[in-house]
């Protein structure tokens, strides 16, 4: 005792923190341990209860026949199969009876008459009012052949056992559910679905494979349901419905992965599967697999009931059935609804666009040819949100048929809202898109303008078209914030420091991104003020060039050689606009001072009028060429200029155009244009020396000197007619005195 009280870390000498944690530990050990023993425990059950059943495989067969004499009025087992060949034989009386009194006459006759889908509508949407009235005229068929067969059956069987009631039902309903198969696919896959003679067999194969793998599971799950009600032991029992479930699924994904290639056909129906959309090339990726992850949950789902006693759900292929009546379903109502609001607005519409635009193109507003895969238009959203609507009740009904456990209350809530908000947002940022997208198109230039020679082309934007991609991305951009922010809070985030953190961190950008704030405003107000358009020609300091691309920070400009050049709208501090309104062109002409003017003005106007009255050149002049007299006189000639007013970047087009026609006028009529004339003297000499024309290549010079005076005078002429002195000359060049 006394060397325990000695040592402190015994006993006394614990703090109460670390006694704490020790309790804390050894507490969750225990949990762990607990959690061990229980998992070891249910582990070993379900070996157990495994075993037990897998032992009762081989009386599967013995159990059939006794279930069957026990509950069979005359201890016989074919008792029972002479029931199920009865019902079967008036249920197919009553098919026939109600098919020559019921069907031939009278549903034949209310059916709707086969529609051919419009152009670039859905094959099932164009069916659709036939394929409904269809199912229910079936339907009210079905129910006459099913009261006249249990008529018969009553008539027969006076006085039956209730397992013999019960065979009957089950029996019945059997070949009710085998002909409801037979009928959804005969509905999905009508005959002469296909125009292609190629199609139309492999159409039909899959779906009669698709019919008789129905058929084999129906039988099989009705097969087990009756057995049960019967009064078969458990174990044999869930041994044999796991059994006929794996047969079930086996026929099922069998008959698809054979004729994978014709559902792939039919899902395309007719498109190039690189044209189709993102999501359609992906299901058409994934379906087969999905299927097969489907029926293998299933599967799995089935066994485990069935090893650990637990009551089995819904049959596996009635699930799938439900899931893909339920997708085809919504699918083809809100798409039928869809190009039947749009059919009728084009109906409403066609006569005035007609018209206005005539009848010779016959397109009008709304063009007959097949629509892109992309979303272009409002038909094609309402196409996506059908696929998108179809796909939620295919996955509701999933969760319905498999019996998930559903959420309450707050999470079941947040669930809803959030999908409702997501699928709001998708259809606002699309339709906005569009909208926007239309009126830029309308708006917009004409594809394919290509600047003048030397820039200034007139295929700009209008104003709208030039801001509204700007606001197109904002407003973009604000519903998918929005969108975030409401899916935030409906987890609920607090966004309050979300909003103060943005607050803050736009006060930062303001104060470390000065420049990035001017560009923004900068280009703002140069949009407010309209200064520049997309495909305008305009001119900033050295640069210039068309507008391609306008940003929020800065634009860029594609020189008329080709170069691009990005100019940020904080270092604009002069712009000239080369493509607004019009444009004036003054050309100089050099005339020798024996000309007429009066002459040269009278003929500049003639060719003028004639440049006017010529059909590809005339509509392009604001104003006809005309002369506007000697601007200038020199040494050697007087400066004539003339004049024309035209587009922004029709310039370049007609001063060629000018110029070759000036030159073949005053060859005509004998008007000569002037050369330059340079005098040099030299110092010393009391002559001077006349050396007229181009030195450099023009008209030969003729001087009587030598040549030390020749290169000397070469280069006078050089320099009076601004051009360099060469560099070998240079020395020489620069002893001149012109």
């Amino acid at each position: 005792g006394g060397a325990a009280a000695a040592r402190p870390g015994v006993g006394q000498g614990v703090g109460p923190d670390r006694a704490a944690a020790c309790r804390a530990a050894s507490a969750a050990d225990g949990m762990m341990m607990l959690m061990l023993s229980e998992g070891r425990d249910r582990m070993a059950g379900f070996r157990g209860k495994l075993a037990k059943r897998l032992r009762a495989t081989p009386a599967i067969p013995s159990a059939i026949v006794a279930t069957l004499r026990t509950q069979s009025p005359t201890g016989e087992p074919a008792y029972f199969l002479q029931v199920i060949a009865l019902t079967f034989a008036l249920m197919a009386a009553g098919h026939g009876v109600q098919h020559l009194v019921y069907q031939r006459p009278v549903a034949r006759r209310l059916l709707p008459p086969p529609a051919e889908p419009r152009p670039g509508g859905s094959i099932l949407a164009a069916r659709f009012p036939r394929l409904v009235a269809h199912a229910l005229l079936t339907l009210v068929g079905m129910l006459l052949a099913t009261l006249i067969a249990f008529g018969l059956a009553t008539a027969l069987v006076p006085e039956p056992t209730p397992m013999t009631e019960k065979t009957v039902i089950l029996a019945g309903a059997g070949y009710l559910l085998v002909w409801a198969i037979a009928l959804f696919w005969r509905l999905v896959m009508p005959p002469g679905a296909s125009a292609d003679a190629g199609v139309a067999p492999a159409v039909r194969r899959l779906r009669r494979d698709l019919t008789a793998s129905g058929a084999v599971g129906v039988a099989l799950m009705i097969g087990t349901i009756w057995l049960e009600a019967l009064g078969m032991p458990y174990d044999p029992h869930a041994v044999l419905v796991a059994l006929f479930g794996l047969l079930t699924v086996l026929a099922t994904v069998g008959a698809l992965y054979a004729n994978r290639r014709t559902v792939e056909r039919a899902f395309l129906a007719g498109r190039p599967a690189a044209t189709v959309a993102p999501l359609e090339r992906l299901t058409l990726r994934l379906w087969l697999p999905a299927v097969l992850v489907y029926f293998a949950y299933a599967l799995a789902t089935l066994v485990n009931r069935l090893i650990l006693g637990w009551p089995t759900e819904l049959p596996l292929l009635l699930g799938a059935y439900a899931v893909a009546a339920a997708i085809l379903a919504v699918y083809a109502t809100v798409t039928y609804a869809t190009e039947w609001l749009f059919h009728h607005r084009r109906t409403l519409w066609r006569p005035l666009e007609e018209s206005r635009e005539g009848a010779a193109d016959g397109d009008g507003l709304f063009p007959d040819t097949p629509r892109p895969a992309t979303i272009d238009s409002y038909e094609a959203l309402a196409r996506r949100v059908a696929g998108i609507l179809a796909a939620a009740a295919g996955v509701a009904v999933t969760l319905s048929v498999w019996n998930v456990p559903r959420m309450h209350g707050d999470a079941a809530d947040k669930l809803i809202s959030i999908m409702t908000v997501c699928l709001i947002g998708y259809v606002a940022y699309h339709g906005v898109r569009i909208w926007i997208d239309r009126r830029i198109a309308e708006e917009g230039p004409t594809p394919g303008v290509i600047p003048g020679d030397e820039g200034g082309g007139h295929g700009s934007a209008s104003r709208l078209a030039t801001l509204l991609p700007l606001v197109r991305n904002f407003i973009l951009l604000s519903i998918i914030g929005a969108i975030l922010l409401s899916v935030l809070m409906d987890l609920g985030v607090n966004i309050a420091p979300l909003f103060a953190g943005a607050g803050v961190a736009g006060i930062a950008i303001g104060f470390g991104a000065q420049t990035l704030i001017r560009d923004i405003f900068s280009g703002a107000f140069f949009l407010i003020d309209d200064a520049f358009r997309k495909g305008e020609y305009i001119e900033i300091g050295a640069i210039r060039g068309t507008v391609e691309k306008i940003s929020v920070r800065s634009m860029q400009l594609r020189h008329h050689r080709g170069p691009l050049h990005t100019v940020p709208f904080g270092e604009i501090h002069q712009l000239t606009n080369y493509s607004r309104d019009w444009v004036i062109m003054k050309l100089p002409l050099r005339i020798t001072y024996d000309t007429d003017v009066e002459k040269v003005r009278k003929h500049i106007k003639q060719l003028g009028q004639a440049l006017l009255d010529d059909p590809d050149l005339g509509p392009k002049f604001l104003q006809p060429l005309k002369s506007q007299g000697v601007i200038q006189m020199e040494d050697s000639a007087m400066i004539l200029r003339v004049k024309f007013m035209t587009r922004p970047g029709d310039q370049w087009e007609i001063r060629k155009r000018v110029y070759q026609e000036l030159h073949a006028l005053f060859r005509r009529e004998g008007i000569r244009f002037a050369n330059r004339e340079v005098t040099v003297r030299f110092a010393g000499e009391a002559t001077a020396t006349s050396a007229t024309g181009d030195p450099t290549g023009g008209d030969p010079v003729t001087m009587r000197i030598g040549e030390e005076e020749r290169t000397l005078a070469a280069g006078a002429v050089l320099h009076a007619l601004g051009e360099d002195v060469p560099d070998t000359k240079a020395a020489a060049g620069r002893r001149l005195k012109p």
